[in-house]
């Protein structure tokens, strides 16, 4: 099996709602504010920090908020160009990821995007599996 690129950040198995698509990890604290990606070291708008900040999985289903495409970046991957989308998903936080490179473009604000993991080069050469949006009527094959 290629391995997950980030497995900190996101599964590869899905929600109960959302099965079919991988689920991003995030936390959230004793007053409901979800933070991506998790970190322990205090939440923005309550300061829970530690055990006091429950892990939760997010669904990877949102609408596109913004959108750009790099063309010149100081690294060998992701290769140029790539494009970077803004979801505001449906499970609270807004995030940021890549945009799968066999997504037609252009795509509308509001449009409604899922996660998939895909295969893709890694930096040493070999290959692993990273996540990236894809519109939701988009076939989503498994990676």
């Amino acid at each position: 099996m290629i391995p997950l690129r980030r497995p900190g950040l996101y599964t590869e198995q899905g929600t109960d709602a959302l099965p079919d698509s991988p689920a991003l990890r995030a936390v959230k604290s004793r007053g409901g504010h979800i933070s991506f990606p998790p970190q322990r070291d205090g939440c923005e708008v309550s300061g829970d920090h530690g055990d006091d900040l429950q892990d939760v999985l997010l669904t990877g289903r949102g609408r596109l908020h913004a959108i750009a495409t790099v063309h010149i970046h100081p690294r060998p991957q992701p290769a140029t160009p790539f494009t970077v989308v803004e979801v505001a998903l449906d499970d609270g936080p807004l995030v940021r990821g890549l945009l799968s490179a066999s997504q037609a473009l252009p795509l509308a604000p509001g449009a409604v995007l899922v996660t998939r993991l895909e295969e893709v080069p890694d930096e040493s050469g070999g290959s692993v599996r990273d996540l990236r949006f894809v519109c939701a009527t988009a076939s989503t094959p498994k990676g």
